[in-house]
């Protein structure tokens, strides 16, 4: 036990120091920009059909070394599946009970580890562009309005009806960001993948897709501020 606290001591002791050597704080930060759904019912990718819609998302960078932070994010995003199915995708669906179509939000919230590529040091120079990326841990919660037909002897009708899913995912993101001249803040571009193997963001789990997932993607415009300096 001894041993292990001394461990602890050193490891946080470390990472203080190479903090207080490079002297990145602590941010907040805000985006928005495009997204969309890759996903059973979502879109014909291949003609480049599927519906394009807004993202917004807020973040915490907990920074713990000249190359690492530690960044949470909580964000949102719209979900619509346009109507680009034939009807014969649309009525196999349906006879499996799944639906063709939906509308609601991706609400969605992650943590990760992210390493910084170019960071500024003590005694370098100074990047104008800085580069980082990071893979981790996230759980969504899918709301929507889903469709689908059901089959009488007169024909087929339309149900539409709620439904939700909810599981977790692994986001991955690269971003660019430059510092800001006499100002505490960055701005920057972010692109994110989260990847959800259990088809609970579209309703839909056939898994007849080149990538047996849902991806929800994203590329958002960032504004970060510092909070605090070391």
């Amino acid at each position: 036990m001894k041993n292990f606290l001394v461990f602890v001591l050193l490891f946080f002791g470390s990472i203080s120091l190479s903090v207080a050597q490079y002297g990145r704080s602590d941010r907040f930060g805000f985006g928005i920009g495009p997204a969309f759904l890759y996903g059973d019912n979502a879109g014909i990718y291949e003609e480049f059909k599927f519906m394009v819609l807004p993202a917004a998302a807020i973040d915490y960078s907990l920074s713990l070394s000249t190359y690492l932070d530690i960044k949470a994010t909580f964000g949102w995003q719209m979900l619509n599946s346009g109507d680009y199915l034939p009807e014969s995708r649309k009525e196999l669906f349906s006879s499996e009970g799944l639906p063709y179509g939906f509308k609601g939000n991706l609400i969605f919230g992650d943590i990760m580890p992210v390493f910084h590529f170019n960071p500024d040091r003590s005694g370098y120079l100074h990047s104008l562009y800085k580069v980082y990326s990071g893979l981790g841990i996230g759980f969504f919660h899918s709301q929507r309005t889903d469709e689908r037909y059901i089959f009488t002897e007169s024909g087929k009708e339309v149900l539409s009806y709620s439904a939700t899913g909810a599981h977790f995912y692994i986001p991955f993101r690269v971003g660019v960001f430059k510092s800001l001249n006499n100002t505490n803040g960055e701005i920057g571009l972010e692109a994110t993948a989260m990847f959800s193997p259990f088809g609970e963001m579209d309703g839909n789990d056939w898994h007849m897709r080149g990538v047996n997932m849902d991806i929800a993607t994203q590329l958002q415009v960032f504004y970060r501020f510092s909070i605090g300096y070391y």
